[in-house]
């Protein structure tokens, strides 16, 4: 008796089904891991980018307020006794004055949004010398201020050759748009009757000369620009290093 035998060759549809169906789900993951990757690429890049301007507009920001108050002339602010007393050269004693340069405004309004402005000397290249008229010149006047419309934060660089107000944009809206820009201007008094020859500040004596020290809060929430899920806030905190000086010591 013969037996037959039949020798199989190549593959069966249904074993060439299965491969292909465990194939493409082995390339799907891939794909998706691959995808996963790409993205979270590109979130991790928008991220920094923002994170790099915002801090690039603090650190221009924190450098504008540490000069703010700044007077040039600092001796101005010193009380100096009569000099050559008793000759014929003598001058009467130099009275301390309150600086022309102290004032920090900070207000918010319509598309301006959020507006600081500020006041520092800045030394004449010409006469090689700092303002003494008492008066801050046009250039002399600085800022910084969110513009609610393109969401972009300016700082002003005194005036231009108009003699108008130069903003310049500190931060690059086809890379981050500025959600929210605040500031918040803090100020405590501390009382200066200890540097006095003569009692003040108690029940019958007169009013003892303060130093006003001011410290500004800021917060900036930027956006990226090309995904609105990227979404970073950078604070700080900056003292006004020119204290303002307030009254004088009792006569």
């Amino acid at each position: 008796m013969k037996t037959s035998r039949r020798s199989q060759r190549g593959l069966s549809i249904v074993e060439l089904m299965v491969g292909i169906t465990v194939g493409l789900i082995v390339a799907a993951g891939a794909a998706m891991v691959a995808v996963n990757q790409i993205n979270e690429h590109r979130r991790l890049m928008l991220e920094t980018q923002v994170q790099q301007d915002l801090r690039t507009a603090a650190d221009l920001l924190q450098q504008e307020l540490r000069r703010a108050g700044f007077r040039g002339q600092a001796e101005d602010g010193v009380w100096a006794p009569a000099k050559a007393v008793g000759s014929l050269k003598e001058e009467g004693p130099q009275l301390a004055s309150s600086s022309p340069y102290a004032t920090l405004t900070i207000t918010s309004s319509g598309n301006s949004g959020t507006t600081a402005s500020y006041l520092y000397a800045r030394l004449d290249p010409v006469a090689n010398k700092y303002n003494t008229s008492g008066t801050p010149w046009t250039n002399e006047h600085f800022g910084v201020r969110l513009n609610s419309s393109n969401h972009v934060l300016y700082i002003q660089l005194g005036v231009d050759e108009h003699n108008e107000p130069n903003w310049q944009p500190i931060t690059d809206p086809q890379a981050v748009r500025i959600e929210t820009f605040t500031m918040d201007a803090t100020e405590r008094n501390i009382s200066l009757g200890d540097f006095c020859d003569k009692p003040c500040g108690h029940a019958g004596e007169p009013v003892c000369p303060i130093q006003q020290i001011r410290e500004v809060k800021f917060k900036i929430v930027g956006r990226a620009s090309h995904d609105a899920n990227v979404v970073r806030t950078l604070s700080g905190v900056e003292r006004i290093r020119a204290d303002a000086l307030d009254g004088v010591c009792p006569p």
